[in-house]
């Protein structure tokens, strides 16, 4: 991941493999069963993808990118764009997301979100990690 004016970083201790949690990330059928409710992906270095989450209050919330690196089992970056991110808000937004062995059938999940342009306040820099800890808790029920 490039050196970033924002960087969001969380991390959980998840009951899977690593090779099990890199599938979830990767898998477009995983990722419908907690990551969002439609997902299009063409899983190779430069290969492009569109996941579509439709909230419970009605909202919906889309994000594209293109996967950047690609090292199964052990981490994934890919760019990372919302729907509604004007030029210059977020530029060159990505996420990073590493897989360490952390025991027996355990692994720690690494997700790192960074990108340059606009200083979010911390109350948004919140908001964002909480978004990235709902989706590991749903990816931990998801590989349960």
């Amino acid at each position: 991941m490039t050196d970033t004016s924002n960087l969001v970083t969380v991390s959980r201790v998840i009951k899977a493999s690593p090779e099990a949690a890199y599938a979830a990330w990767t898998d477009p059928d995983i990722m419908r069963r907690w990551m969002a409710t439609e997902v299009e992906a063409d899983v190779r270095v430069g290969g492009r993808y569109r996941i579509t989450i439709h909230e419970a209050d009605g909202t919906i919330n889309s994000f594209t990118g293109e996967y950047r690196v690609l090292e199964p089992g052990r981490r994934l970056v890919k760019t990372f764009r919302h729907h509604s991110a004007k030029p210059g808000e977020y530029e060159d937004e990505s996420v990073e997301v590493t897989f360490r062995p952390a025991g027996p059938g355990q692994t720690t999940v690494i997700v790192k979100n960074g990108w340059t342009g606009v200083k979010i306040s911390k109350e948004q820099e919140d908001g964002v990690r909480e978004g990235f800890e709902v989706w590991l808790d749903q990816l931990e029920a998801a590989l349960a």
